[in-house]
């Protein structure tokens, strides 16, 4: 495995670089491009030549507020970057979620995760994302991807272009250009160990307010005034100066985790500003700014770092809030690596990554770089590590910010203690009612006891009543007949022989009957078997299915969602289908009990595809283990209790589903989810050989 990284002039020049470097066309190759330009004819003209170059490599890429060229960073540069990376044993596959195609404005968007999921492998091991979808809702999507892989090393960012304008920005893969897109990038092999480092050096500095009133991600009031007066204390000419909000971001503590939350916009008519994470009224702000000396210090921990972490190519992703103002720390970050060809990233308006104990996945952190190796013995060469490049204006700059720091600290201290001799005299004043309150809450309490007893001797009647009524209407039918039998009996034994009405006393037998046949008729129906393949309703059919088991269902807190057009339909074996169906429903039933599982969920969607039917249904029920998936297709192979499984269920819908040319598969995250996908040609079922 190599990287290579190229500072794209001309492309002459760039087939000599390729040549002298013996980079040959592979499906191994990773090419990833900084664009810091907004001239997209230029960048087309790139991909197409790169395309004849490398027809089979993955070519990805996003705009770049900075480059980093010659262990340097600027926003000077024009020129495209490319780095190069080339897989020995490992592999890669790529998937663009165009969101152009669904979008709809002001709505939240939601990853397909049956569609992704046909993307991971056994040996997967990393996710990257590029994303130019750098709107409110970015981190909602973002943290749903890292909650849903949270089992692979996730690295990535957010496009921005020189005008720090992240919604005109665009990313590009395979000689596409998108501007409202995600990049997937997943990485697989059994030798393939990425290893990420992440620093977060922001510092709060102003006093601890309560968000008072926001709407989705808009801030209306911080402490009950408009939440702009947070920002307009300390920078009055703020409308002037927009770039305030990229350099002090909003400072968050809460269940003892910190972040920063980028402010992607403000609405200066009604005082608000919009973020480009969700928060929530309650939580508690603070302005932040870079902590020159966290910073600084991390130059020791980045070099051991790399020292100690195997890596053949490096992926560098700088804040652009932190590195707008803060760019000498990332240049002593890259300082120490000895090659150029290691040198490679982006500055994004938010970076992508995960950790343990770490609910996020987007974050306005400061610095990740992601080590990528496919082997254990292999390092970044570096430097020898010295602090004699620093400065003494780099020291004199430590120091000024050690001094706001600790002033900015001591103020708030100040203000902290103030409020603190106004909540102890708001607390005696609650103390004099304290007594009052109690009493007044243990008649409450009282009453609502009461409440509860009463209700619950409600819902067990109406449980009565409810298993009355079912019992009624099975016991019905049967007492009737038992009924007319014993008075026509009657009747004989006295002689009555000419009051018996034959004919209307068969009516009412057979009506009754009818009502248990039919009853009967409806299982028989279902266990039908039938060599003639007949066109009927898809969502008809799955709802029957679902209705024939409904009780149990009910019983054991399990609800179904069905995703299914009302006029699909299908020609095939029926019954065949009810079988799979439902054999795929019990199967999960069974799991959600093995594992205690309350409120499970099995949702079941139908859609076409190509030329195929797809019906997948997948279910929360915690997964299956890798060492049993590959089996569970195999007859009499079974995980159950002898009791409750006799292991043909999956192998007979395996044979129901082929009878028609069609496939089925399950893909499953262990402690996560499970999907089985049936694929049915929609041709329908070819005439039995």
């Amino acid at each position: 495995m190599k990287q290579l990284v190229h500072y794209y002039n001309q492309h002459e020049d760039f087939i000599t670089w390729v040549k002298e470097h013996n980079i040959n066309n592979s499906d191994k190759l990773l090419i990833e491009i900084n664009y810091s330009s907004s001239d997209q004819n230029r960048l087309k003209e790139l991909l197409e030549n790169l395309k004849k170059v490398f027809p089979d490599a993955t070519i990805v890429g996003m705009q770049s507020f900075t480059s980093f060229i010659n262990h340097r960073v600027t926003d000077l540069n024009t020129q495209p970057i490319i780095s190069i990376i080339e897989f020995e044993t490992s592999s890669i596959s790529s998937l663009v979620l165009d969101l152009n195609k669904n979008y709809i404005k002001g709505q939240e968007q939601t990853p397909d995760f049956v569609a992704i999921e046909k993307y991971l492998q056994a040996d997967t091991k990393a996710l990257e994302i590029l994303s130019s979808y750098n709107e409110h809702n970015t981190a909602t999507y973002m943290n749903k991807l890292g909650l849903e892989f949270s089992h692979l090393k996730i690295f990535g960012g957010g496009a921005t272009n020189k005008e720090y304008n992240s919604k005109n920005s665009f990313i590009f893969h395979n000689g596409t250009i998108y501007n409202k897109a995600i990049i997937l990038i997943f990485m697989h092999g059994e030798h393939l160990n990425i290893e990420l480092f992440k620093s977060f050096d922001w510092k709060p500095i102003s006093k601890k307010k309560k968000i008072t009133k926001i709407d989705n991600s808009n801030i209306m009031t911080i402490d009950k005034s408009p939440a702009l007066d947070i920002y307009r204390k300390y920078f009055p000419n703020i409308e002037k100066d927009p770039s305030v909000f990229l350099q002090v971001p909003l400072y968050i503590s809460k269940n003892n985790i910190s972040y920063t939350v980028n402010i992607l916009e403000s609405n200066f008519s009604n005082q608000s500003v919009i973020t480009t994470q969700e928060l929530h009224e309650d939580d508690i702000v603070q302005l932040s700014i870079g902590n020159y000396n966290a910073m600084m210090n991390r130059i020791q921990e980045i070099y051991s770092f790399l020292s100690n972490t195997p890596a053949q190519a490096l992926w560098i992703g700088a804040c652009i809030s932190y590195e707008y103002g803060f760019r000498i720390p990332i240049i002593h970050y890259i300082s120490n690596i000895k090659d150029n060809n290691h040198i490679f990233g982006y500055s994004t308006i938010q970076e992508y990554f995960n950790a343990e104990n770490q609910p996020n996945t987007s974050h306005n952190h400061t610095f990740i770089m992601a080590a990528i190796s496919e082997s254990t013995t292999s390092y970044i060469e570096l430097k020898e590590f010295t602090d004699k490049n620093i400065t003494p204006f780099e020291i004199a700059n430590k120091n000024l910010y050690s001094i706001m720091h600790k002033t900015a600290n001591e103020l708030n201290l100040l203000t902290e203690n103030l409020e603190n001799m106004v909540n102890q005299r708001t607390k005696q004043l609650e103390t004099l009612n304290k007594e009052l309150q109690i009493k007044i809450n243990n008649a409450v309490r009282k009453e609502k006891r009461q409440n509860a007893i009463m209700n619950q001797q409600s819902r067990l009647a109406s449980m009565g009543e409810i298993l009355e009524n079912i019992a009624h209407q099975w016991r019905q039918p049967l007492n009737t007949v038992s009924w007319m039998m014993n008075d026509a009996i009657i009747k004989a034994k006295l002689g009555k022989e000419d009051e018996i009405d034959l004919e209307d006393l068969a009516k009412k037998v057979n009506n009754s009957v009818q009502f248990l046949s039919d009853t009967i008729e409806d299982f028989r129906r279902f266990v039908d078997h039938s060599d003639l393949a007949q066109t009927f309703n898809i969502k008809k059919v799955i709802n029957s299915t679902i209705l024939l088991i409904k009780e149990t269902l009910v019983k054991s807190n399990i609800q179904i969602e069905l995703d299914c057009a009302n006029d699909i339909k299908y020609k095939g074996f029926e019954n065949d289908l009810k079988h799979v169906i439902m054999n795929l429903i019990n199967n999960a039933r069974d799991a959600f009990e093995e594992k205690k599982i309350r409120n499970g969920l099995i949702y079941i969607r139908v859609y076409h595809e190509k030329d195929e039917l797809i019906i997948a249904v997948r279910d929360n029920a915690g997964g299956i283990p890798k060492p049993i998936l590959k089996n569970i297709f195999e007859p009499y192979f079974t995980t159950k209790h002898k009791t409750k499984g006799t292991g043909l269920g999956l192998y007979m819908s395996k044979n129901m589903i082929e009878r028609v040319q069609g496939s089925i598969e399950a893909v499953s995250i262990i402690n996560k989810k499970t999907t089985f996908i049936i694929r049915l040609p929609d041709k329908g079922a070819l005439p039995s050989k």
